[in-house]
């Protein structure tokens, strides 16, 4: 359905097995808190052993922790069961603000210290008991006004440790409204063939069709190239911000930008082999980008962008369906969509679990002025998306919303 991509230093991806912590109950359960970067070199075997996500693999932990900016320094609380370590929490104590409003619209800034535990924080055994010692662990540091609160990022919604976050702290330190979404990922068959045919009779002859009049209204001058070698960044810096500027996630300050911290960002995944960026031109010039890491045998989608002249032709999901195709043939076993609801998630997705976003306070001013302030807030927002989502505004007040960043 699609042009051949261009690959550069192209060979089969080799799915790596994860090992799993030992599950055995039994020994005393202590836990430490690592507060320095030298520190973690002490528990880099079993780190490595256990990481399954990009974001908290230790070597992108260790770079990402000294770019300074708000991050003041690493919280990783390691749970040692009999003498050994059995789980992990990975974590950081940033200082900057925390953004509050509804929807894309943010209404107030307050500066806060929080402890941030990363998506895919936690790390061997995740059975209740080391949960629970890790959420007592964050809530002594909050007691001692190492933060001003915590919050960890899109925990399993039916996970033993959310249920120590939602309910071990106290009325005054606990998450009212907690912000729970689902996540998307596709899971991969062994050929394209089967992965089309996964795909609904409607959806197939969509993606024909559009992708006929892509190739039709640009006499075939179509195409995508995979840029993934420290050679290509430059081409990758120029062309992928060409697309990212016109973008409505430019708008709103996320996606792609070409930042110093970007570039080393890049460099480092391209050096491990992690870095997959897809770039679609017509006539060669590029209309879409889709940014992603191949992790342990799976693609994280990271950000994506279309230029909106070229909307009629879907091209991201041109995009999307040649990003498929090449990840079949390097042999990756599942495409993570990464967070956030979306029809092509839907669509193309075949596997999805619920995510939640939950903080507990700190008895500091800050913490509970943070909570106060927060909570209200959040309620409305919520309220607020269910009613317009009951009445199939939502996704045209979005499409509006998205329109107009756009033109920012």
């Amino acid at each position: 359905m699609n042009p051949s991509i261009e690959n550069v230093g192209l060979e089969p991806a080799t799915p790596i097995a994860i090992p799993s912590a030992n599950l055995a109950p039994g020994g005393k359960v202590t836990t430490r808190v690592i507060r320095t970067l030298s520190e973690i070199e002490d528990i880099r075997p079993s780190w490595e052993s256990w990481q399954y996500h990009p974001n908290a693999d230790i070597d992108f932990y260790l770079w990402f922790s000294r770019q300074g900016r708000e991050i003041l320094r690493p919280h990783v609380i390691v749970v040692y069961r009999g003498g050994y370590p059995d789980a992990m929490l990975i974590g950081r104590v940033i200082d900057g603000t925390m953004a509050l409003g509804l929807g894309y619209k943010k209404l107030w800034k307050p500066r806060v210290r929080l402890l941030n535990f990363v998506y895919g924080a936690l790390l061997g055994n995740a059975c209740s008991e080391n949960t629970e010692a890790m959420v007592s662990s964050v809530r002594d540091a909050l007691r001692e006004y190492e933060a001003d609160a915590a919050v960890f990022n899109f925990v399993g919604l039916d996970s033993a440790l959310y249920s120590h976050v939602l309910r071990s702290p106290g009325w005054a330190a606990r998450d009212y409204c907690p912000t729970v979404q689902t996540h998307w990922s596709m899971k991969l068959p062994g050929t394209v063939e089967e992965v089309y045919r996964g795909l609904s009779g409607d959806h197939r002859s969509e993606i024909r069709r559009k992708a006929k009049k892509l190739t039709g209204d640009y006499a075939g001058n179509i195409r995508v190239r995979c840029l993934r070698e420290t050679a290509d960044l430059d081409l990758l810096f120029r062309d992928v911000e060409e697309v990212a500027r016109k973008t409505y996630q430019r708008g709103l300050g996320v996606g792609f930008v070409d930042t110093t911290e970007m570039r080393q960002r890049l460099q480092l995944e391209a050096e491990k082999g992690w870095l997959r960026t897809y770039i679609l031109y017509a006539a060669n010039l590029p209309c879409a980008f889709w940014m992603g890491t191949v992790y342990r045998g799976k693609f994280y989608s990271d950000c994506l962008g279309y230029d909106p002249s070229y909307e009629k032709y879907s091209p991201g999901t041109f995009l999307l369906n040649a990003m498929i195709e090449d990840s079949c043939r390097e042999g990756i076993e599942q495409v993570d969509f990464g967070l956030g609801d979306a029809r092509y998630k839907q669509r193309f997705g075949n596997c999805s679990w619920q995510e939640v976003t939950a903080y507990i306070y700190g008895p500091s001013w800050r913490g509970l002025r943070v909570n106060a302030l927060r909570t209200p807030a959040a309620f409305l927002d919520r309220l607020t998306k269910q009613a317009l989502d009951r009445t199939n505004l939502l996704p045209k007040i979005k499409k509006l919303w998205r329109n107009r960043l756009r033109q920012l």
